[in-house]
């Protein structure tokens, strides 16, 4: 399997249906995205029929064990009291939903990019990129959401415990969380048998003649520039 080194580094299984083994690149918040596109069409320029996809599912836990209180107190964490451990956590939007739209920014990005170095290429007809989306839940995956405020194991259980008590009630019901993620499958070539996806098309488009001109002068200029850094 393919992967995208350094901050854009890819961790999770590719589903089944898409074929040999695909370039995996998952977008975060901290990381950078010119590496992402620059991987990304460095690796499309090089593979043909093997696609790129781009998706903001959780990267999987680092082996070892559980950290208990003692251990988040010898790292320096949050000590809780009994008074905020009953406390409602607030709100948070887990990073897999949070990152959905820095996912389609770089799509469209590597997709603009990907047609310019066509017309670099001189190439007549420029014919972009196929767009598979899918959206999901995490839950649906049977995959956790990375909690960035994971609660303490008493905490949890208390929480369990009154969720427990107010559905036996029948006051209310249980919340179900749901946690949404996004993937995109980018290829040169229109894949078969993807399931749950939508398919965007590729642009196509032909080059004028002065457009033509236009790129064929600024690569003169570009070489003209590499020979100077050269010299």
């Amino acid at each position: 399997m393919a992967d995208a080194k350094g901050k854009g580094k890819a961790r999770a299984d590719p589903p089944e249906d898409i074929p040999q083994n695909p370039c995996l690149i998952r977008i975060t918040n901290h990381g950078k995205i010119k590496p992402w596109v620059a991987f990304a069409l460095d690796f499309l320029e090089k593979h043909d029929d093997i696609p790129v996809v781009l998706h903001t599912l959780p990267a999987p836990p680092k082996p070892g064990p559980a950290p208990t209180p003692e251990t988040e107190r010898a790292a320096g964490g949050p000590i809780r009291t009994a008074k905020n451990a009953n406390a409602k956590p607030a709100a948070a939007i887990s990073p897999s939903t949070s990152t959905v739209p820095r996912l389609i920014s770089v799509v469209e990005i590597i997709k603009r990019e990907y047609l310019k170095k066509l017309e670099l290429e001189h190439s007549s007809t420029l014919v972009g990129l196929h767009q598979y989306n899918e959206v999901g839940t995490l839950e649906a995956l049977g995959l956790a959401p990375v909690d960035t405020d994971a609660e303490m194991p008493q905490d949890a259980e208390a929480r369990r415990a009154r969720e427990i008590m107010a559905a036996l009630e029948g006051k209310n019901y249980v919340k179900i969380k749901q946690t949404a993620f996004m993937k995109v499958t980018l290829s040169r070539v229109e894949l078969t048998g993807l399931s749950a996806v939508t398919h965007q098309p590729p642009a196509v488009r032909k080059l004028s003649k002065s457009a033509k001109a236009r790129a064929k002068r600024r690569e003169k200029k570009a070489e003209a520039a590499d020979g100077v850094e050269a010299e």
